[in-house]
């Protein structure tokens, strides 16, 4: 039982059962929606429209529902908040299946594209289509803040807020495995409605997938109603200054600082850079190379959602066995393992897309061995993310001071998370407008994919060493401390003991001779000091045989 304050204590079943339907039906829908837009979007504008998407879409919305955000938090009763965020979402993607995507062919201003390409550069044309298809677009951005706003804002607020430490070591681990198998399920979902509800429409396979949404939504939405009539908030002073430092990431120039000012943070930060940059680098290319294996949108569908039940199963499978990598093979083996196979599998992707694209061998049959390829990187980067990178990067920031850790992580999630989202939307849109086409930029992107991968390599290896070095020195200072206190300890019984011996001499040395050494007669000459050690010796002896009873002074 996990106790709350002014309440009968709410036992675990209480808090895990709807806290992991929540986290189940939130993953769920990250999966319909996240494998819905890309296919759309992807089958119709090509993945020349991701990066701009990426910058000029998707960030300008999150930020504005953050705002938005921030006035729910402000302006409403705490357990509105969720359904406030959530309800608005939900009703774009009904109003999207039901009005905007049946309506897209008089919506959409067709013909746009071809107009205007031949006046902007051929890098440009990416967002061009972006500009054509723009419900699309719209859907797009409002899919990409699922996963931001309604699992990594408003689940863990709320799952944080209701969960003791105590619950959290339990609960957590439980609700990771219901959303990973939310990701088996709902890939299996997805294939099983293509198959035998659709028919072949994209039309009606969207409209089951966003009506299943709608219904999960529904059971998130019961499942918080449970727990805000049957599970108080944890009043926990403590959680909500560590909400404030939210505030000071808007200064890049503190963040900044921060990281010249501590290595570690520095080679944190890059550690998260290295991730987001690849793995964008990686997906942006990969997508664009599965449109030329599986053209249609149904077909790319059920790629993806083969890749998001092997994602699931990997998923669970790393976090089973994460803890065995971490304490048998060390943080380094376990910090190294997402790049070093992100660089292996990737590697070969890159390898035979390139290939194929250049006419060496069957090229049918190297872009399927790259998509192959592409599929088992993206499986092991998001698997191994949740379950290997981020407890390796949280791992770093406990022996850091409370000071250190606060700042280490606003100026991380700051600069990092920024460079990394942003920074790899931006390399592809200048090599666009390099090359024209995410195809014939693919040798420069796979160049800067591996130097960022080494780069990300390099960082884990000299934090680890860091890390290796502090653990060391803080041994050896406990040694030191447990070195300094056994020998104080020893001093003062050696002390203890030569006091209660020179007591009991002294004492003993009285009683049985009742003599008397005075001071003045400390100069007196070897004989007569031999004859009074003599004497005491001898009274010693007679103590020891006659003991004295009570005697007095």
């Amino acid at each position: 039982h996990s106790s709350k304050r002014g309440a009968p204590p709410a036992t675990l079943w209480q808090k895990l059962v709807p806290l992991a339907l929540i986290f189940f039906c939130a993953s769920f829908n990250l999966t319909i929606l996240a494998n819905l837009k890309d296919a759309i979007v992807v089958t119709s504008a090509g993945a020349e429209a991701l990066p701009f998407l990426a910058s000029f879409c998707v960030l300008p919305a999150s930020l504005l529902f953050f705002f938005a955000y921030g006035r729910f938090v402000e302006f409403l009763p705490p357990h509105s908040v969720f359904y406030a965020s959530v309800v608005p979402l939900v009703a774009f993607y009904a109003f999207f299946a039901s009005v905007l995507y049946p309506a897209s062919a008089v919506l959409h201003p067709h013909g746009f594209y071809s107009r205007m390409a031949p006046m902007v550069p051929l890098g440009l044309h990416g967002l061009l289509k972006v500009i054509e298809h723009w419900t699309f677009s719209l859907f797009f951005c409002m899919a990409e803040l699922w996963g931001s706003v309604v699992i990594s804002v408003l689940f863990w607020t709320l799952a944080n807020d209701v969960c003791s430490v105590a619950d959290a070591k339990i609960i957590y681990p439980i609700m990771g495995i219901a959303a990973n198998l939310a990701l088996v399920v709902a890939g299996n979902y997805m294939k099983w409605v293509n198959a035998a509800l659709t028919q072949g429409s994209l039309l009606l396979s969207l409209r089951y997938l966003v009506a299943t949404v709608l219904v999960m939504s529904g059971v998130m939405m019961g499942a918080k109603a449970f727990i805000d009539a049957n599970i108080k908030s944890l009043d926990m002073p403590d959680k909500a200054p560590k909400k404030k430092p939210a505030k000071k990431k808007g200064s890049m120039a503190d963040s900044l600082a921060v990281l010249k000012s501590s290595p570690k943070i520095m080679n944190l930060a890059l550690l998260v850079i290295g991730y987001g940059v690849s793995h964008r680098l990686f997906e942006f290319a990969w997508k664009g190379q599965l449109r030329a294996v599986y053209p249609s949108a149904q077909a790319y569908q059920g790629m993806l959602a083969d890749v998001s039940i092997a994602t699931g199963w990997a998923t669970i499978g790393l976090m089973l066995t994460g803890r065995f990598v971490f304490q048998y093979l060390g943080w380094n083996v376990a910090a190294t393992a997402t790049p070093v196979v992100m660089l292996l599998a990737g590697g070969t992707f890159f390898g035979t897309s390139i290939m194929a694209r250049l006419g060496t061998g069957s090229a049918a049959a190297l872009a399927t061995a790259g998509a192959t390829a592409g599929a088992v990187t993206q499986v092991f980067a998001r698997s191994s993310k949740f379950s290997l990178f981020d407890p390796a990067k949280e791992m770093v920031y406990i022996e850091m001071s409370k000071e250190e850790k606060s700042k280490g992580k606003a100026a991380v999630d700051l600069v990092g998370s920024q460079i990394g989202k942003s920074g790899a939307s931006w390399i592809t849109q200048a090599l666009l407008l390099l090359t024209g086409s995410i195809q014939a930029a693919l040798p420069i992107i796979s160049g800067v994919y591996l130097l960022v991968i080494a780069a990300w390599i390099r960082a884990v290896a000299v934090l680890g060493s860091t890390i290796k070095r502090e653990e060391a020195e803080a041994k050896e200072a406990a040694a030191r401390a447990a070195e300094k206190e056994r020998l104080a300890t020893e001093a003062g019984a050696l002390a203890s003991d030569a006091f209660a011996a020179s007591s009991v001499h002294h004492h003993t040395h009285n009683v049985a001779t009742g003599i008397s050494m005075d001071d003045s007669d400390s100069d007196s000459d070897s004989d007569e000091t031999s004859t009074w050690r003599k004497a005491t010796a001898a009274a010693k002896d007679d103590h020891a045989a006659q003991p004295v009873k009570n005697p007095g002074r």
